[in-house]
């Protein structure tokens, strides 16, 4: 840390080398299915990355800097499952894959409590339907796009093509952040082995 505290101030005040640390930065493609603890650099930069990138509300169609600061709880974010935990149980799917960040994005309160515990293609519909949303599929496609989500294996209820096109959607964001491609990946390929469940 010492070192790179002083690369970086170099770098930045007197234009020297790029750090060590930015230059050697990669990351492993597979830790995305991996990523489910709140309190992990990379789950947080992942969360931080789509909302810098203008993800929309499930319900209040708008960012989190033009969010109204009015009925507040309603309409605070939180990182919630996209494929519901109850569901993803009744389906069979392992804990320590419907926990990954892959399935997870910032979404309100209300959008949450919309959500419950339906199938991404009932619940989808409801919210389109709400009085205060009013969106056809193409909008709330559009809304789905901003969360780097697949709105065509989202509304098939396909977990599995949508983990793997997520992953590839993620992975798209983080090489550009990082300015540097990362190594390529098989979409199947998820390790139970985990920062931390939560």
């Amino acid at each position: 840390m010492a070192l790179d505290i002083q690369e970086l101030i170099d770098w930045i005040e007197d234009g020297g080398h790029e750090p060590a640390t930015v230059r050697d930065a990669n990351f492993q493609p597979a830790r995305l299915g991996t990523l489910r603890s709140r309190t992990s650099a990379a789950y947080k930069g992942i969360n931080t990355l789509i909302q810098r990138e203008g993800s929309q509300d499930f319900f209040w169609k708008s960012t989190i800097r033009d969010l109204d600061e009015s009925d507040w709880e309603e309409r605070k974010l939180d990182i919630h499952h996209i494929f519901p935990k109850s569901w993803c149980d009744k389906q069979g799917i392992p804990a320590s894959r419907y926990n990954s960040i892959l399935n997870k994005t910032p979404i309100s309160f209300k959008a949450n409590r919309m959500i419950g515990g339906k199938a991404p293609s009932e619940y989808l519909v409801q919210l389109q339907k709400h009085d205060s949303v009013q969106l056809d599929d193409a909008g709330m496609n559009a809304i789905l796009a901003t969360h780097q989500i697949d709105a065509i294996t989202l509304r098939q209820d396909d977990f599995e093509s949508f983990m793997a096109s997520r992953q590839r959607m993620i992975l798209a964001k983080i090489e550009a952040a990082m300015g540097k491609p990362v190594l390529a990946v098989d979409d199947s390929a998820f390790s139970d082995v985990t920062d931390e469940d939560e």
